[in-house]
């Protein structure tokens, strides 16, 4: 069954025998958005590698609808349910929404008004959605809120640095008892305000075992800088397996996963030499492109990181509803 509306467009269910053309729309984008973006990798480009995305997000419970015209497929917006720490959600990810460019941002606008009735009346009051950099305004006027910035690098080759700078080495897995004051700090800056997100305790109990997988990783370059004080800051640096690329991590590509300084040693230079040696290790390695992210709101790292060349290639962004919407003193319109 389709819902049509004034403006000649229907809407549809998505089906598997979609894909092929929503993937061609999701090519399409991501030529687009490569033009203002080159570090955005070429490989998806290509309808073959979008179909292959779009058939995981399908095999993975993304459900959603098509928008057509004259039978054609000119948008499509997928999403999967979740429970949990997030609460009862929906979550877009990158390739899960695109519309043909003559069409604008209206097809996307007519596709979650269409979807998002059904999921506020199933009580998910937490739609989550991950935009390319070119389509944030048209989900800011949906309501949306920044939550997160993914960003790219390009890494010049021929650097001239052959050795780290002084009391920055590549940590081992005996560090682990030397890195213990700093492995919470990335949460912590999380839940201070003003990003002010949820964290519960298994979000703490993972971070010992978690540092220490990396730190057993020997593709993993683990870099720390030590003081007198102890570690005074580190920064995590990840091949991005073939399995984990995306249209934000590019293939080949390498992630810096994770990084912080010491309260005591912020303002003493310490994160820019540790970052500066990390990424050009990096390039000298090989790699390309550094893909990394971080939380809007956090007011170190989007002033950090954006200092260090990283550029908003998408964002993660977050709309919660009133919890009124679902209960009985709400009167529907019409």
């Amino acid at each position: 069954m389709s819902a049509a509306g004034a403006s000649g467009l229907a809407l549809e269910p998505f089906g598997p025998e979609r894909l092929g053309a929503a993937a061609e729309l999701l090519a399409a984008r991501h030529r687009h958005d490569r033009e203002g973006e080159p570090a955005l990798d070429e490989w998806h480009t290509s309808p073959a590698a979008c179909a292959e995305l779009l058939r995981r997000a399908w095999d993975d419970g993304a459900r959603g609808a098509v928008a057509l015209r004259g039978g054609a497929v000119v948008g499509y917006l997928l999403a999967r349910t979740g429970e949990g720490q997030r609460g009862r959600h929906c979550w877009s990810q990158l390739q899960d929404a695109a519309y043909a460019p003559d069409e604008g941002p209206v097809v996307l606008q007519r596709l979650y008004a269409h979807l998002s009735g059904p999921w506020v009346a199933d009580g998910r009051l937490h739609h989550y959605t991950v935009a390319p950099a070119a389509d944030l305004s048209s989900w800011l006027a949906l309501a949306f809120a920044h939550e997160q910035v993914h960003a790219l690098l390009e890494l010049p080759g021929g650097t001239a640095e052959e050795r780290p700078p002084s009391g920055v080495r590549r940590a081992v897995p005996a560090d682990i008892g030397a890195l213990e004051p700093l492995l919470g700090l990335v949460n912590a800056a999380h839940t201070a305000p003003p990003v002010f997100a949820f964290t519960d305790q298994p979000m703490w109990d993972v971070l010992r075992p978690g540092h220490l997988e990396l730190l057993n990783d020997p593709d993993v370059a683990y870099w720390i800088a030590e003081g007198n004080g102890g570690v005074d800051g580190f920064v995590v640096m990840r091949p991005v397996p073939a399995e984990e690329s995306s249209l934000v991590k590019p293939r080949g590509s390498v992630e810096l996963m994770l990084a912080a300084t010491a309260p005591h040693a912020r303002g003493s230079g310490i994160g820019t030499r540790l970052s500066r040696w990390a990424l050009a290790d990096a390039a000298r390695r090989g790699f390309t492109v550094c893909a990394s992210d971080w939380r809007a709101a956090n007011p170190l790292s989007s002033v950090f990181w954006p200092r260090r060349g990283f550029r908003p290639a998408a964002y993660r962004l977050h709309r919660v509803l009133d919890p009124r919407l679902t209960g009985p003193e709400h009167v529907a319109g019409p």
